[in-house]
């Protein structure tokens, strides 16, 4: 089993941006373990909401799966927050 660990920073046009950790879908094989938020690493179990500026770090169980993770982290759209308004949802994005 080749483990890979995969840190992605949410940019302001994260489609993740605002989102809880836990509602991240995510291939198969593949782990989130938590986000790294002014230099604290806050766990997955204690279901925070994805921030701008936040890394999100997940590990991949099986090396052909980190392609797709690195997809699905970086998933962007064309509307770009500020780091105060990053908390709105877009459920209906």
């Amino acid at each position: 089993m080749a483990l890979s660990l995969i840190s992605v920073r949410i940019l302001s046009n994260s489609y993740h941006c605002g989102r809880a950790l836990t509602s991240l879908s995510l291939p198969e094989s593949c782990i989130v373990l938590g986000i790294v938020r002014n230099n604290q690493v806050i766990q997955a179990s204690a279901e925070p909401i994805i921030w701008y500026g936040d890394y999100i770090l997940a590990v991949a169980l099986n090396s052909a799966s980190v392609p797709m993770l690195s997809f699905v982290l970086n998933k962007k759209h064309p509307i770009h927050y500020s780091p105060k308004e990053c908390f709105i949802k877009n459920s209906t994005i």
